[in-house]
């Protein structure tokens, strides 16, 4: 006699959570498809031509207009317009805010087409790129300082450009910032009586940048470890260093407090 086997039946509870929890899952694996290759229009491969990627770049289609003009670049690493190529694959990526990226073609451009006449813009931005990844003064400065450096080198080659402007601007407000980073750190270490190293950094607040709103507080915060460690003259020399151009209103009046209970008789009254 055969036995028949009784297969347990499932409640439908536990029908709802399995289906509660194979939903979990396939969500699950699509996130990481999503997250290990970004978008499906991202991973779609582009047509080796310049003139579709060129047209995807001009309707703002950053993807499509990757795809293509990275399919072009590839594929024809030489031609006449590979340098056009490559500066607006450049432009696609920072329009996307992939700045890494763009600075790679950017790059590419000036060193393997020296004599494009993409050369003033590419190296432009190129410093933007690093510009726009750099951070606020407490942290890390490498990208600011190359920012700085390429700025430079722009305005070095191509002082006459319509970009040299902008390049200025950017240099100077770069520049402050690393004004303001060696100002906090000489701060800090004047508060905890790191003498040395707070005399270092702030005299380099006065010497390397005291062309910088940064540079009035420097000296003040100088001229106060240099009473504390009893050397008039020398807190004196450095208060009449506050720029009566540079430092804010409250800077100067504090300057010249500071001053006037010295004895320091070139302090007007």
């Amino acid at each position: 006699m055969t036995r028949r086997i009784r297969r347990p039946r499932l409640s439908s509870r536990n029908t709802k959570a399995a289906r509660v929890w194979a939903f979990v899952l396939l969500a699950a694996l699509a996130a990481v498809a999503a997250g290990c290759g970004g978008s499906l229009k991202e991973q779609q491969s582009g047509v080796a031509d310049y003139e579709k990627g060129r047209a995807a770049f001009d309707r703002s289609d950053w993807y499509d207009a990757i795809a293509d003009l990275k399919a072009y670049v590839e594929q024809y690493p030489g031609t006449e317009k590979t340098d056009d190529a490559l500066y607006y694959l450049g432009e696609a990526y920072f329009r996307n805010k992939d700045y890494a990226l763009a600075s790679g073609q950017f790059d590419r451009l000036i060193r393997d087409f020296p004599q494009s006449p993409l050369q003033p813009d590419a190296l432009f931005e190129l410093a933007r790129c690093d510009d726009l990844s750099s951070h606020p003064a407490p942290l890390d400065q490498t990208e600011t300082l190359r920012a700085i450096e390429r700025y430079r080198q722009f305005l070095d080659t191509y002082p006459e450009h319509a970009k040299a402007a902008e390049a200025r601007t950017r240099l100077g407000a770069l520049r402050e910032r690393l004004a303001e980073k060696r100002f906090r750190n000489g701060r800090l270490y004047a508060k905890l009586h790191h003498d040395a190293a707070a005399i270092f950094y702030l005299e380099g607040v006065l010497n390397e940048y005291g062309d910088s709103r940064w540079a009035g507080d420097a000296a003040l915060v100088l001229a106060e470890i240099y009473l504390r460690q009893g050397k008039r003259q020398e807190a004196i020399a450095t208060l009449r260093r506050v720029s009566q151009d540079l430092a804010s209103a409250e800077v100067r009046r504090r300057a010249q407090e500071r001053l006037r209970s010295l004895g320091d008789a070139g302090v007007t009254p």
